[in-house]
């Protein structure tokens, strides 16, 4: 049987292919351009100005550190130069002082001492010459040629001659030559009279100390390992108080109590409003001229290396040395505040 014949396609008739050709595309919306599509919550400036602030922020951070590795190095840079006026420089770094106010009697700066002192005495007829003082000290210099500090002379000139010849302590010693201390070494053991002796630095050492009351004044000395010894006014006896952290701890300073202190680095301070109020803070029931202070060992020995590398001179080289003491967290700092050498 014949296969059938399929008809033949209209002209009309239009195959899929044709209508996939012939068909109209509808096309969406335009594509969005790239302000308008990461603008639309200011994405794109946001995120700028981060990734800006990020990197500065990164940037300053190593250049500190790189700064700071520099400077945790050893410093070997050059020596500053400093010119110098007549009047010397600021070393402390406290300035000028002030045109107007009134001074604090705590803090005043040294003035002509021998004045000063009478002053501060009650009854500035007493006061032995300070020329005197010093002639009785060099008497007891076998060298004759120790320096001795105004201030210091002014002080010993204060006391009670038999006070004064206990504090003095100096004594013959008895080592081999005239001079010598008791282990035979010349001007260094006790009772020497050397330059570098705690007698000859007892002539020209001074200290200077800044306090805010008698309180703060006792809290200085104390961290210092002081003890305290007030010479009864008109008397040839003195108070001791060993222990400053137990003002109420007080006994009358006997003969070796003496000798024992006059080998030691001595301070005194008369200036009255100090004695006052450092006499009430110990709980005292007289008004003493003055008081003084006496140093270990260890004190001494720091003073005399402060004073050594101010400006390698040699302790016979010296006419006065002037320390500043001042707090540092709840310990001291000393400080050589000036040097005077010998003329």
């Amino acid at each position: 049987m014949p296969a059938p014949i399929a008809p033949k396609p209209s002209s009309n008739t239009k195959t899929n292919e044709d209508l996939d050709k012939s068909s109209t595309v509808v096309e969406g919306p335009s594509e969005e351009s790239f302000d308008e599509m990461y603008n639309k919550r200011l994405e794109f400036p946001i995120s700028l100005v981060s990734a800006v602030l990020i990197h500065v922020f990164v940037g300053v951070v190593i250049i500190f550190g790189v700064f700071y590795l520099i400077g945790i190095g050893e410093d070997k840079s050059g020596v500053p130069v400093k010119l110098v006026n007549l009047t010397g420089l600021d070393e402390a770094g406290e300035g000028s002082a002030g045109s107007g106010g009134e001074e604090d009697p705590f803090i005043k700066a040294d003035g002509d001492a021998t004045k000063f002192l009478q002053e501060s005495l009650l009854d500035p007829t007493k006061l032995p010459d300070v020329n005197e003082v010093k002639q009785t000290i060099k008497y007891l210099d076998p060298t004759g040629n120790l320096p001795i500090s105004d201030a210091n002379a002014a002080a010993y000139a204060g006391l009670e001659e038999s006070v004064r010849k206990k504090l003095l302590g100096a004594r013959q010693g008895a080592g081999a030559e005239k001079g010598s201390g008791f282990d035979g070494s010349k001007g260094k053991g006790p009772g020497g009279t050397g330059a570098d002796s705690t007698f000859g630095r007892n002539m020209r050492w001074v200290l200077r100390f800044k306090v805010r009351d008698g309180q703060d004044y006792l809290d200085q000395l104390k961290s210092l390992g002081a003890e305290i010894l007030v010479p009864l006014p008109d008397s040839d006896k003195c108070i001791l108080i060993a222990d400053i952290s137990k003002p109420d701890v007080q006994k009358t300073a006997s003969d070796d109590d003496m000798k024992r202190l006059a080998d030691k680095i001595k301070f005194s301070d008369s200036r009255p409003e100090a004695v006052r109020s450092v006499a009430r803070t110990l709980h005292l029931d007289i008004s003493p001229k003055s008081f003084w202070a006496f140093f270990p060992k260890k004190i001494e020995e720091e003073l005399s290396s402060k004073e050594t590398n101010y400006r390698n001179r040699r302790a016979e080289d010296i006419e006065e040395t002037i320390f500043r003491v001042t707090q540092r967290g709840g310990g001291y700092e000393l400080v050589v505040d000036e040097q005077k050498i010998k003329r």
